[in-house]
């Protein structure tokens, strides 16, 4: 049997009203889930705090497997955070974010 890695996705996420640091963002976020989901899925999503950039995006990071149950996890938050960008690898998210910081400003602002 081979010891593989987990495959892991990268979620950028603004949260423009700034209700959540670093610890908040990811206990809402397995709260969340633990109610829709459950315990075990939650847990097994391995869900990660990576970076602050910019101070109102956030990176988090999380098991592709269970992708999708995070991303609607997200969509359900209340106060509400909004998805930027899904990413497989930091380097990408990171260059991403850096090309399309004006959009989002301009979007969002």
């Amino acid at each position: 049997m081979l010891n593989r890695r987990d495959k892991r996705r990268y979620i950028a996420v603004w949260d423009g009203y700034r209700h959540y640091d670093r610890k908040k963002i990811v206990e809402a976020i397995s709260k969340r889930g633990r109610e829709l989901f459950g315990h075990v899925a939650i847990e097994n999503a391995r869900i990660r705090f990576i970076e602050e950039n910019g101070g109102q995006i956030k990176i988090m990071s999380c098991k592709l497997e269970l992708l999708s149950s995070i991303l609607s996890v997200v969509g359900l938050l209340h106060p509400p955070i909004v998805l930027l960008r899904i990413s497989g690898t930091l380097k990408a998210m990171r260059r991403e974010l850096d090309k399309d910081s004006w959009k989002f400003r301009r979007a969002l602002l």
